[in-house]
């Protein structure tokens, strides 16, 4: 079969604006401009989804829906059209089959026409695999897994040939043979597969997205291990490869649409929730900044909020719904800049991305608002309610555990709140797992001592597995990078899903920049959180903390 040239993947294509893109027609061959009206993103075939209908004048603040535009442009392709008037059930078990073939001779080098064959059948596979439905995407990757891996008998064989070979005198020639033998043995045959496809223009962006697939696979598999290691074979390619090819960049509201709208389909800790919260948080006193590989320049890989501010923020609905940030004489007289929110594409889960951001971005803003002097997070505690939930056992509720420090008058506060419990415990969880509570200041009142009490002991002293490490992966991500656990924030997020995950706590982790590199060898080192400020509820719960 000789293979065709072929576009890139559907997922590499992008528009350059929101409301015109100019694209490649794939049948004529030719620059084709497209204008599209605002109203058209929610037109009737829109609504047939569920998508409510834009109102006359107001198409700004409607819900924003990345995969309205990105269905928007693809639909206008006539080729995609006819695609849509068939059935495709079908296709996807033919289409993994022919993927086989084409890995096959992609793995054993077998196209005989050098380079430029080679790229083609690349090429060919990625399309193949975009054209996939979920099922057939999984069934190609748990191909992938498991028929493409390294080959345990010549692993073994090779194994035992090195053995016998260094167990004699052999020359250093015939020892690093016998090495690299070995290692090409042990090594996997999909990594050739990723080689490839990172050599072709858009590859990293392809696999950014296909490792995405394939932590979808794992969460659905998990006991799937050849997919697991598969997944992070490929994140150690990824973070190697992406040395030395990224670009910090501001995102401002006049960046190109199909970058905005990533930041709507990527972020996950404060839901986007219209183009008009976009433009809020590109406006004045905000700042957004994102690393772009070279090769993807419209695309962010990861990106932060940031919020110019007069004093340390504690509330997240006051810079997501503020409608024009109060500063005090402008930009220039903002004393703080509060991170917010930092998100990567998912597919880049477990490359250290943030970190580097961070310190890049605190660098552009003290050149360009020297003013600033605080350099702060507002974060989420994305797992305080699960592991309350789990930590309030029957045993618990019966006998409190001695070495929370909840303080005495708090505790009894508690109980005199809900009639017929005898311990805190019982009557924190009663309130917890009743509806109403979130909005009865009464019982917001005597809850809060107790929840921050329990917060400051989550984030000091919980610690994942037997190790040093903190327990709450935000948490770990910014004691890691040298910041301080500053104060801690009852009714810092207010919204449904801060109240679900941590009952509304937030926290905040404070960048002192002569101590970062100190307080990051003292957690990497012995687990020690350094906390700056003067939270009580932190400063009990501290027993091996540093006091700044």
């Amino acid at each position: 079969m000789r293979p065709a040239v072929s576009r890139l993947p559907a997922r590499l294509r992008t528009a350059s604006h929101m409301a015109t893109s100019t694209r490649l027609d794939p049948m004529a061959g030719s620059i084709s401009s497209i204008t599209a009206p605002a109203a058209l993103f929610h037109s009737t075939s829109y609504r047939l989804k569920g998508h409510a209908p834009a109102r006359d004048g107001d198409e700004l603040s409607q819900p924003l829906e990345p995969a309205d535009v990105r269905a928007f442009w693809d639909n206008m392709r006539p080729e995609r059209q006819a695609e849509n008037t068939h059935a495709t059930t079908d296709v996807g078990p033919l289409r993994v089959l022919d993927l086989r073939e084409l890995l096959t001779t992609i793995i054993h080098k077998k196209a005989r026409k050098g380079a430029v064959a080679m790229e083609l059948y690349t090429q060919q596979c990625c399309d193949t695999y975009e054209s996939l439905d979920v099922d057939g995407r999984k069934a190609f990757l748990w191909m992938l897994a498991h028929e493409f891996c390294a080959p345990k008998g010549e692993a073994q064989s090779t194994a035992q040939e090195y053995l016998d070979g260094v167990s004699t005198e052999v020359d250093p020639a015939k020892y690093a043979y016998l090495a690299r033998t070995l290692r090409d043995a042990l090594t996997p045959q999909y990594t050739e597969l990723f080689d490839q496809i990172n050599r072709l223009p858009g590859g990293f962006a392809f696999l950014v997205h296909m490792r995405g697939d394939m932590l979808d696979y794992i969460r659905s598999n998990r006991e799937d291990t050849a997919a697991r290691a598969m997944s992070d074979g490929l994140m150690m390619k990824l973070e190697t490869w992406i040395i030395g090819t990224l670009d910090l960049k501001r995102i401002t509201w006049n960046s190109p649409a199909c970058t905005i709208e990533k930041l709507g389909q990527y972020e996950s800790v404060h839901a986007v929730k219209s183009w008009l919260d976009v433009k809020r948080r590109l406006g004045n006193g905000r700042r957004c900044f994102g690393f772009f590989h070279r090769s993807v320049p419209m695309e962010p890989l990861v990106f932060v909020w940031v919020a110019l501010t007069d004093s340390i923020t504690s509330n997240v609905q006051t810079i997501l719904q503020e409608r024009e940030p109060t500063l005090s004489s402008g930009e220039n007289a903002a004393k703080c800049a509060i991170f917010y929110s930092i998100n990567s594409q998912p597919g880049l889960s477990g490359v250290d991305l943030g970190n580097f951001l961070i310190k890049r971005v605190v660098g552009v803003l003290r050149a360009e608002l020297p003013n600033i002097s605080t350099f702060c997070t507002l974060s989420p505690l994305p797992r305080f309610r699960a592991w309350l939930d789990q930590w309030l056992t029957p045993e618990c509720l019966r006998s409190p555990p001695k070495d929370i420090a909840v303080p005495i008058q708090a505790q009894e506060n508690l109980i005199t709140s809900v009639p017929g419990t005898s311990t805190w415990t019982a009557a924190l969880k009663h309130i917890i797992d009743s509806r109403g509570w979130a909005s009865d200041q009464v019982t917001l009142s005597v809850m809060e001592p107790v929840v921050r009490a329990l917060g400051a002991h989550y984030l000091v002293n919980l610690k994942r597995g037997k190790g040093n490490v903190a327990y709450d992966p935000v948490a770990n991500f910014h004691l890691r990078n040298g910041a301080c656990l500053h104060q801690l924030n009852w009714r810092g997020n207010t919204s449904y899903s801060g109240l679900r995950q941590s009952l509304g706590l937030m926290c905040n982790y404070n960048y002192v920049l002569d101590r970062i590199e100190d307080n990051n060898e003292r957690y990497v080192r012995d687990g020690v959180v350094a906390f700056s400020g003067d939270d009580p509820f932190i400063a009990r719960a501290s027993k091996r903390s540093a006091k700044l």
